[in-house]
């Protein structure tokens, strides 16, 4: 009967440990997952993604994947063309109004009236620490009396802030199997030419 408990109190105690692990593995396994195109908006030029919720300064965005996709920290210059939060609203964004990319796990935290419908956040795909974005924490929001009127910010350190990521639009860098892929292609293309060039070249007697 005691070896019994025992034994459901071990696999209770391994579930939870099992299920208490999930998130962390489910995040690492979408910091290397190419960001889905209902996670990111495309404004002024550059796709767009919600990368995180603190400041790049923190240490907790990872871009080791990612930046082989185009992703990158924008410059202070280019952060003057950044959207705004409720720019990431649109029909089939990834995460649903009050609640969670069944994909991803990202969820919107902190939010108020301005969040009125599906939001693009790609949190999960940059940081092995978060799954969410603090809405009220982003520029655009109207949240600035319950943040007792700290400005927000997009990747600053000195603000209740966000951190957001960009690329050229449709300018994502192909992945190496598919470099490969096309270095071969080229490579057959000029084997073939070249033969085709010997070919046309009349023989002369000796």
């Amino acid at each position: 009967m005691r070896g019994n408990i025992r034994r459901r109190i071990a696999i209770a105690a391994a579930a939870f440990g099992l299920t208490a692990a999930m998130p962390s593995a489910a995040s690492a396994a979408l910091v290397n997952a190419n960001v889905p195109s209902n996670a990111y908006i495309t404004y002024n030029g550059f796709d767009w993604a919600w990368a995180g919720p603190t400041g790049p300064d923190s240490g907790a965005i990872d871009l080791s994947f990612q930046s082989g996709f185009g992703w990158r920290l924008p410059t202070a210059q280019e952060l003057l063309l950044a959207p705004v939060a409720t720019q990431f609203i649109f029909a089939g964004a990834n995460v649903p109004l009050g609640g969670s990319d069944p994909i991803s796990g990202a969820n919107f935290q902190f939010t108020d009236v301005t969040l009125s419908g599906a939001a693009a956040l790609a949190t999960p795909y940059f940081n092995n620490t978060y799954f969410h974005g603090d809405w009220c924490n982003a520029p655009g929001s109207n949240c600035t009396n319950q943040n007792s009127g700290f400005e927000m910010a997009w990747n600053s350190p000195t603000f209740i802030s966000e951190t957001i990521v960009l690329r050229a639009a449709n300018g994502a860098v192909p992945e190496p199997a598919t470099w490969a892929m096309m270095l071969l292609g080229f490579g057959a293309m000029g084997i073939a030419l070249r033969r085709r060039t010997r070919m046309a070249v009349p023989q002369t007697a000796a």
